[in-house]
């Protein structure tokens, strides 16, 4: 029987091996130099929205000072045993948190019981949903919930109920007398000489240094273990905010190192970390910033001619 093909088309053959491992490398090599691009743009679009995070946080003490013409307290006492009010519990109807601020009453006793008791009924409780502008997306921990107290994975904790712990802590100042690898590092502080301390109640008034040169907050990575961060209710200082006695440098998750990493700022960002000044203002601050620089920062009236070279 004649074919109906032509000559060409009688010889005509698929692709040989040869080719097609020519065409599978110079896929592979393409692949490989998209990746990189792709995680890069994931990680800058991380950073940008850990910044739009850092600002809203940022308009809402703001807006607290507006209403009260002063900061909230970095913590206030709820009682003897060293349970706190943290200031985001004061913050909560400045980021639309309402509901649940109506919920809790600041006179009452034991703020951890407060919010147990609120969770044993179903009612709204102000830590048992993350709040989203609290949080830092490049956190590989946030987001994640814990349940504090003697029947969760913590039981030496304090029994504060199911929490979310958050990525934002305030800047108490340069005068931290105890910078040690243990609990006690973390014990709190009263006389800060920046805004956020135990029972601190500072203003605009009280930043002599210039409001776009003293710090407000920062960002710190959460531990792993979740056992730091409360917002709403915990202890004091690495709780709610922190000092800048140890300056900023990136951390680790070692955990002979566990409390020395609480108490300064770092994230999960490529080279330094936010912070936002009492202006409002967000700036990426790398590792590198010079000490005595950043110290100059963190306080409110120390007179300092700041440079900021970074």
């Amino acid at each position: 029987m004649k074919s109906n093909l032509t000559p060409a088309e009688q010889h005509r053959h698929g692709f040989t091996l040869v080719e097609l491992l020519v065409v599978i490398s110079i896929i592979g090599v393409l692949v490989g130099l998209l990746l990189p691009a792709v995680q890069s743009a994931r990680a800058a679009a991380r950073r940008m929205s850990c910044s739009n995070n850092s600002k809203q946080f940022a308009l809402a003490i703001h807006n607290y000072h507006s209403a009260f013409n002063t900061f909230p307290s970095g913590s206030i006492v709820s009682d003897r045993n060293g349970y706190s009010w943290g200031m985001i519990s004061q913050l909560l109807p400045f980021m639309e948190q309402t509901a649940k601020f109506e919920t809790l009453d600041f006179s009452k006793g034991r703020c951890g019981q407060q919010i147990k008791n609120l969770q044993a009924i179903g009612a709204t409780d102000p830590s048992s949903q993350p709040i989203s502008i609290l949080l830092c997306p490049s956190d590989v921990n946030s987001n994640r919930s814990l349940l504090s107290g003697p029947t969760g994975p913590l039981p030496l904790s304090g029994d504060c109920g199911v929490l979310y712990p958050v990525n934002y802590l305030g800047m108490s100042g340069s005068n931290d007398s105890d910078i040690s690898g243990t609990y006690g590092g973390c014990g709190g502080m009263r006389d800060g000489n920046g805004i956020f301390f135990d029972e601190s109640q500072k203003g605009f008034r009280d930043v002599l240094d210039g409001t776009s040169t003293t710090l407000l907050f920062g960002e710190r990575n959460m531990p792993e273990d979740l056992g730091w961060g409360w917002p709403i209710c915990g202890g004091s200082e690495c709780e709610h905010y922190l000092s800048s006695t140890m300056g900023i440098y990136e951390g680790t998750y070692d955990r002979s190192e566990y409390f020395i990493h609480l108490q300064h700022y770092w994230s999960s960002h490529e080279g330094g970390c936010h912070l936002t000044f009492v202006d409002g203002s967000v700036r990426f601050v790398p590792y590198t910033i010079d000490y005595n620089t950043y110290i100059d920062l963190s306080t409110r009236s120390g007179k300092e001619v700041i440079e900021i070279e970074y």
